[in-house]
């Protein structure tokens, strides 16, 4: 509902709800994620070079907890192959609100380069 729109600095969000960092690692569902209602849609972690990430498996429930444990390891295409599907939204004059997650790669020396 329109009732839901709000406004964060100069960013006009549809709505609220937005779908968080590690649903779409690699900007590959961006336009639908947003076509489906998403108020704004979260890419990654991206890394700065392609990963595997961790061996299978990656996701481990804990039962008696009640809980999951995820190790995916930040598996990415990397920055570069992110970095042309966001461009190519854009030049299809794609207009949703695009949060982008950086990770660092496992060999990283220093995570802040």
């Amino acid at each position: 509902p329109p009732q839901l729109a709000s406004q964060v600095w100069n960013l006009k969000f549809p709505n609220p709800l937005g779908i968080a960092a590690g649903f779409d690692k690699q900007a590959e569902g961006v336009e639908s994620l947003h076509n489906v209602g998403f108020g704004f849609v979260e890419i990654g972690s991206v890394t700065p070079e392609p990963q595997p990430g961790n061996n299978k498996p990656r996701v481990f429930r804990l039962e008696s907890n009640k809980a999951i444990i995820n190790r995916f390891g930040f598996n990415s295409d990397g920055h570069n192959v992110v970095y042309e599907r966001v461009k190519q939204l854009h030049s299809n004059k794609f207009q949703g609100i695009i949060g982008i997650n950086l990770g660092k790669n496992k060999d990283s020396l220093d995570p802040a380069d």
